[in-house]
């Protein structure tokens, strides 16, 4: 994952620099690799270089206006179309520069240098557009909680501090497009282009629940899109988004509830660790479960082709009041998501309780180690022969224990495989409609009923690919997925298994189980849970 880096003290340019070396350019909010929708880089907006030897180990932020366009000896060129601008440094680091795109870069193909310690990189492609919206997360990863404030306090919004149906709140990022005049000094306050807002299933317009889209009179660069919560919007991980042209870049969420109360309530963390956090305490949690995928094409099972297997998850997490924006699990019923990973479980997981965990059971598992060691992120690959290996049985996972979680053992009996789609076996979809799902089965035994719908698109060498996530309503057979959540998906390639060649895209339903629940030193509440997916290789186009 790729995040900020901390701002460090201001200290002498270091003569004699190695070449810098660009890796990466791209928005500073959303993060969208190019060959995705909405991953241009803006008139305007404020963008990312990642890369090495870009400029000296320690510098400082640019803050007093009007702001220069050398920082700590680094500058920058962009050409397009034979025109050179020079972007506005913010910040440098050795492994990372924010800069604004001035609004006069004319739009198309140009290309990129960074010159720094009298040495220039070599020059790398860079896509201006009009307007490529991206929208910041106080995580800094470019999904997970958007960062949304109240217009009353500036305050941010999370699980234990929610908005309401009727409040104003103000959604940040960059990309909206170029203003008139210098984008050094203070920015005019006034709209910039058409901007659609998704906020759940609504779509508000200038107008028509938006109430400003344009640049923060605060610093360059920096957009603000003032909105109405609309009616009937409510959950912990409500999808927001924005479409300024281009497409949808990133999706974020945002906590709802109804008027009177200031948390949500269906956070898979329960609503004790909820309340626990909205008085001020910490709270850690555990989340394990195991998870078996059978998708199918043609009616054969491709065993180890779209992760067909079984697996098994824990992620331990210590969440404060600061940061309760790390308590973020899947998306509220109702909804979907996107996102470059695992939608389940985007949580910070940091706390550490032992170098692997132990799984047992009539399948003979392997360790599950911490593949982020000291982290408390696990994970292994169980299986692959796109059968179910652990259904209706009774496995444990346990841990000997690390430096914050100690030793601990849950057991719980799996699921049974129920809900399965109908149709959509082997087709092509649209990604600028709306696509309805619909299944049979579904256990309503469980206490989870809602049922979860999801999939993924891959290019053909899987450098570009896109999760959503969906929770239909409990009792629901079908659910309809948003055009504009399928618009983030990139285009799906083909991979081949055996002698087959097949879609690099799937489409899946599945059900978890009721959750087994459990303490131990170090966790203040923990769940064990199962999910079986069961669906198709799909094509979207």
């Amino acid at each position: 994952m790729i995040r900020r880096f901390a701002l460090l003290l201001l200290i002498p340019m270091i003569s004699g620099a190695a070449v810098p070396a660009i890796a990466y350019v791209l928005n500073s909010a959303s993060y969208r690799l190019p060959g995705l929708s909405a991953s241009g880089i803006a008139q305007g907006s404020i963008f990312t270089v990642f890369g090495s030897d870009l400029g000296p180990s320690s510098c400082g932020t640019a803050l007093a206006l009007p702001l220069e366009t050398s920082l700590c000896g680094v500058t920058l060129t962009v050409t397009v179309n034979t025109t050179s601008t020079a972007p506005i440094p913010l910040f440098v680091y050795s492994s990372q520069i924010n800069a604004i795109l001035p609004s006069l870069t004319p739009t198309g193909s140009g290309t990129l240098t960074v010159t720094y310690g009298n040495q220039t990189s070599e020059s790398v492609p860079i896509q201006v557009v009009a307007a490529a919206f991206g929208t910041f997360t106080p995580s800094s990863y470019g999904y997970g909680q958007a960062s949304v404030t109240y217009n009353s306090d500036g305050s941010l919004n999370t699980i234990i501090h929610t908005l309401h149906p009727g409040d104003i709140a103000v959604l940040w990022g960059t990309g909206l497009g170029p203003i008139a005049g210098s984008d050094a000094n203070t920015p005019p306050v006034a709209n910039i282009g058409s901007p659609t807002m998704h906020v759940g299933n609504a779509a508000l317009t200038l107008g028509s629940g938006l109430i400003y889209a344009g640049r923060s009179n605060q610093f360059p660069g920096l957009d603000q899109i003032d909105f109405t919560v609309p009616p009937g919007v409510q959950g912990c991980y409500v999808p927001i988004a924005v479409d300024a042209g281009g497409g949808v870049a990133n999706i974020g969420t945002i906590a709802v509830s109804a008027a009177g109360t200031n948390t949500c309530s269906d956070s898979v963390i329960g609503q004790d660790l909820i309340n626990q956090l909205a008085s001020g305490q910490n709270a850690s949690f555990a989340y394990l479960q195991l998870q078996s995928i059978n998708i199918t094409i043609s009616g054969l099972t491709l065993a180890g082709t779209f992760g067909n297997g079984d697996y098994a998850y824990a992620t331990f997490s210590e969440f404060t009041p600061a940061t309760a924006f790390w308590a973020e699990y899947g998306v509220s019923s109702g909804y979907c998501a996107s996102a470059p990973a695992d939608l389940d479980d985007l949580s910070i997981a940091q706390l550490d309780a032992g170098a692997a965990l132990s799984l047992t059971g009539p399948l003979v598992a392997p360790p599950i180690p911490d593949y982020a060691p000291g982290f408390g992120r696990y994970g292994a690959f169980l299986a692959n022969s796109g059968k179910f290996l652990f259904s209706d049985e009774s496995y444990s996972m346990a841990g000997t224990g690390g430096a914050n979680v100690k030793a601990f053992s849950v057991t719980e009996t799996s699921s049974l495989p129920s809900a399965k789609l109908v149709g959509l076996s082997g087709q092509t979809f649209p990604r600028t409609s709306d696509l309805q799902v619909q299944w049979n089965g579904g256990n309503t035994d469980l206490r989870n009923v809602p049922t979860i719908v999801a999939g993924a698109s891959f290019n053909d060498d899987e450098t570009l690919g896109i999760e959503f996530l969906c929770t239909a309503p409990a009792g629901a057979t079908s659910f309809t997925i948003p055009a504009w959540v399928l618009s983030t998906l990139p285009a799906t390639g083909m991979t081949t298994s055996g002698s087959l060649t097949v879609p690099n895209g799937y489409i899946w339903v599945g059900q978890y189980n009721t959750p087994t629940t459990f303490t131990a030193p170090g966790i203040d509440f923990g769940i064990m849970t199962d999910v079986f997916f069961q669906g198709n290789a799909s094509t979207f186009q």
